[in-house]
């Protein structure tokens, strides 16, 4: 069983009427001090893995999640094996080659502990002042000529990634990206050591990336959201990602038509692959130490995802919640492990938003209800 902490960074705390907390370097600075004892303390009461969402431009101090590479390694250096990744970095108003060589080199730093994980970006402020130069701007899947932009961005720009992790050399001509451009190279080096990158006449024909990834399998693991979209949910089961979901209680009849499709499309494609393969599942961790506690958290929870989730721009539902006694989340955790075949599981967990002890007792009672039992002999 694996339990990743989905971490939700905040620059401000809950009931706090201040201004543009995200711009505070002090802010930032306890933030960072926070991030790191919690996820010290969750390494060594059992959680796997750690990742985080990709916003910009966040200066209300909510999700703070500028640069989840950075984050990554900040806490890998702080602890020993936990993995870390991302859910997930946009694939659509970046530069992919960058982006392959700085996941690549992550992969490296960590020692093989990275997974990546991609998105076609939900936050228009930031995706679309990151991809103004390409026309590409944030998606609601609503097949709209800037939604189908954005995907076929997201897929080009996979592909690119995907031969520049698993090939020394590549040559890709795409909608938005030219690997390489047509432009003349004469360096000794290349003459004498990657000859086949240039044509006769002098001309660039391939690049590669320095480094390739450590992990080589044939490369690192990759995950991706899940929101519904279907046609996302069957391209990386073709491209062998792996979606998490965030599937409350009613709308778990879903989970079962997701694994039924996406396990069809990979079989259709060659990948002989199982649920859990396929699919892992979240949910947002407010669980207290008592009755009392774990309703005055859920008050505090319910409220932020309503001012800040279920409201413009994203409007999205709340997903799934892990709260209640230690033996129901511990049934509720088994349920879905033997109903699905699923044994990979991921907790929304802010850091910054309640107090300091409160979010460390809640991984504390994650720890003690589920991950002791369920990680046994």
């Amino acid at each position: 069983m694996q339990f990743v902490i989905l971490a939700i960074p905040y620059m401000r705390s809950r009931g706090e009427e201040v201004g543009r907390a995200g711009s505070d370097p002090a802010r930032f600075q306890a933030l960072m001090a926070n991030m790191k004892t919690q996820m010290r303390f969750a390494e060594s009461v059992g959680y796997t893995g750690f990742c985080l969402t990709e916003q910009h431009l966040q200066v209300e101090g909510i999700e703070t999640t500028t640069n989840p590479l950075f984050w990554d390694y900040f806490i890998a250096q702080h602890t020993e094996r936990m993995r870390v990744g991302q859910l997930g970095m946009n694939l659509t108003a970046v530069n992919p080659i960058q982006l392959a060589e700085n996941l690549a080199m992550l992969d490296h730093f960590t020692g093989g502990r990275m997974f990546a994980g991609f998105s076609r970006g939900n936050t228009p402020r930031w995706t679309g002042t990151f991809g103004q130069h390409l026309g590409i701007t944030s998606t609601h899947s609503d097949k709209s000529e800037a939604d189908l932009r954005n995907r076929r961005a997201f897929e080009e720009n996979w592909r690119l990634v995907k031969a520049l992790w698993t090939e020394e050399t590549v040559s890709l001509q795409g909608e938005f990206w030219q690997a390489p451009p047509d432009m003349p190279w004469e360096f000794n080096p290349t003459s004498a050591w990657s000859p086949d990158s240039v044509t006769a006449d002098g001309r660039l024909k391939e690049i590669g990336i320095v480094p390739r990834p450590l992990q080589d399998d044939p490369y690192p693991p990759v995950y991706a959201p899940f929101s519904y979209s279907m046609g996302t949910a069957k391209f990386w089961a073709r491209e062998g990602g792996k979606m998490m979901g965030m599937f409350n209680e009613e709308k778990e009849h879903f989970i079962p038509l997701t694994l039924d499709v996406c396990l069809q499309e990979a079989r259709d494609h060659g990948r002989d692959i199982g649920p859990d393969d396929m699919l892992a599942l979240g949910g947002h961790l407010v669980m207290g130490r008592t009755p009392a506690e774990t309703r005055d958290l859920y008050e505090g929870f319910e409220w932020l995802f309503n001012f800040a989730y279920n409201a413009p721009p994203y409007t999205v539902p709340m997903g799934r919640l892990w709260m209640g006694s230690r033996q129901e989340v511990l049934d509720h955790v088994g349920r879905l492990h033997d109903t699905f075949g699923i044994s990979e599981f991921f907790l929304w967990h802010h850091v910054g938003w309640f107090e300091q002890e409160q979010e460390m007792a809640m991984l504390h009672e994650f720890a003690e209800a589920v991950i002791g039992p369920l990680s046994g002999p």
